[in-house]
């Protein structure tokens, strides 16, 4: 057999035993197990994948099918991006189903008080099933040129928490050089799980404990989340913390939105922004005047197969009440081959400037069969919006995924993906790439940021192999610098073999 990942080999095996344990019927049940409880509502529910075990092995031809490396053109040497390897595998492998050496999902903020300061975060030791052994926070004070790491403490039980599992890292950074750290938190044998903020008074090199935004029980499941501050100067609700997030139930999937103005301390009763349908995906954002958006994609769940459509709140007396929901666009989006990509979920930035609300998400609208990145934008407060836009280019057969959004201080925006353009096969070879703009309407052609492809076959498997539902970008006010998840390092378990780590680059436009 042509070579291939062995380390992958071992995951999808342990991957088949994880869901044989959680079968119903198995000799050695749990009394209960958060993945086959989302498993039986497939069919009722949304998710990102993450939260569903696969219950189909990756095809043998996809692990040995030959590593096809591309023969890319160097980039000038102007061009040619220095990445830095945050990531070093601070957390040592156990005998967990845990996938050592892997991890996945970044998210990345900058102080907009100290924009030499950078936090990171990301999962640690990512679980086929579902979620991963830790988080950990990374922290920068020189721009990301070096890096500090560890474990978010009192999370997992990896990090001297309560739970075993912690997923969805989210960061975000307030007024006083405040830092947040946002994270959902579960048992697999238990029915406990929540949404926990945590806080951090150095702007990222200690953490407090974690606080509970919303506690779930065994009907109920809280998933996806995601965290915005308000550090607007004239706004009336600065420093205000927003968390909104869905929460799974027997016939329900409920959009949810918190707010803490006491910097994480204590947390309101949740808002419903949707109670009807399907919901995931929520992206808040703080505009001009403290006025705060949400963005999330619905579906009605009378409707088989589901249709997607992308929807929109907005609040202006501090998360306490919201508008009704806003129709963006119908989501036309495709899976890519062999991966999750967080096909389902949408990425969106504010003008700190103006107001003026960008989206985007993946769509096979415009090269049918294959997912590009499309963007709307609002420029009257979420209440109408542009028809989708292509934003990724290059050839419309290699698929361009996991889109993230920022908007710098001058006002131009960056559409940063993932694509395979430069594999010939549309297969393995990944790379990232940006798109910029100087108006929010017209985009340039799209740079490539990584400085080579890479195999996203030694990746985290999850559903597929995994680098993330999402990736880091963010903007100060001129730079923009993002967070993704590259094969590129040798693993140290088996030297033959690479494993995926998280890399920060900056961009200039």
């Amino acid at each position: 057999m042509p070579s291939q990942p062995r380390r992958l080999l071992s995951v999808l095996a342990l991957l088949g035993i994880a869901l044989l344990a959680a079968a119903p019927g198995s000799p050695e049940e749990p009394a209960f197990s958060r993945s086959r409880w989302l498993l039986e509502r497939r069919g009722s529910f949304l998710s990102s994948r993450g939260l569903i075990p696969s219950t189909e092995p990756l095809p043998a031809e996809v692990l040995s099918a030959p590593a096809l490396v591309p023969e890319v053109p160097e980039l000038p040497a102007a061009a040619r991006p220095k990445w830095v390897r945050v990531s070093r595998d601070v957390l040592p492998p156990d005998s967990s189903a845990s996938q050592p050496e892997t991890q996945a999902e970044p998210y990345l903020a900058i102080d907009p008080e100290r924009e030499t300061r950078m936090l990171a975060a990301y999962q640690e030791g990512r679980y086929a099933t579902g979620g991963a052994r830790a988080l950990t926070y990374a922290f920068s004070k020189n721009g990301g040129r070096t890096w500090t790491e560890a474990l978010v403490p009192g999370l997992s039980r990896a990090s001297g928490g309560s739970f075993q599992r912690a997923t969805d890292p989210w960061v975000a950074y307030g007024p006083g050089g405040r830092a947040y750290y946002c994270s959902l938190l579960f048992n697999e044998t238990g029915p406990e799980n929540g949404v926990f903020v945590s806080a951090s008074r150095d702007g990222g090199r200690t953490w407090g404990p974690p606080v509970a935004v919303h506690r779930g029980d065994a009907d109920n499941f809280d998933d996806k989340q995601a965290m915005t501050v308000d550090t607007g100067a004239r706004s009336p609700y600065r420093g205000r913390i927003y968390v909104g997030w869905d929460t799974v139930g027997e016939r329900s999937q409920l959009l949810r939105m918190a707010w803490s103005a006491d910097g994480g301390a204590s947390f309101s009763p949740p808002a419903e922004l949707e109670s009807t349908g399907v919901n995931i995906g929520v992206i808040p954002l703080v505009g001009p005047g403290g006025v705060v958006h949400a963005v999330w994609a619905h579906a009605d769940s009378t409707q088989s197969p589901f249709a997607l459509v992308l929807h929109t709140s907005r609040s202006e007396d501090g998360g306490a009440t919201w508008s009704r929901p806003v129709q963006i666009a119908e989501m036309q989006e495709v899976e890519v081959r062999n991966q999750r990509t967080g096909d389902i979920l949408p990425t969106a930035a504010v003008d700190p400037r103006n107001g003026r609300l960008y989206v985007a998400w993946m769509d096979n609208r415009f090269t049918p069969g294959t997912s590009q990145v499309v963007l709307s934008r609002s420029d009257d407060g979420g209440r109408t919006w542009s028809a989708p836009q292509r934003v990724s280019d290059g050839p419309g057969d290699a698929p361009s995924f996991t889109p993230a959004l920022a908007v710098s201080g001058q006002g131009r925006v960056a559409v940063s993906y993932y694509s395979l353009r430069n594999d010939p096969a549309r297969n393995f070879q990944v790379d990232a790439y940006i798109a910029l703009s100087k108006d929010g309407t017209n985009f340039g052609a799209s740079r490539r940021v990584s400085p080579a492809s890479w195999d996203v076959r030694f990746a985290a498997v999850a559903g597929g192999f995994f680098l993330g539902d999402y990736h880091g970008l963010a903007a100060g006010k001129k730079l923009f610098h993002g967070l993704w998840i590259a094969t590129a390092e040798r693993s140290k378990l088996n030297p033959a073999e690479r494993q995926p780590d998280a890399f920060v680059g900056t961009i200039r436009p």
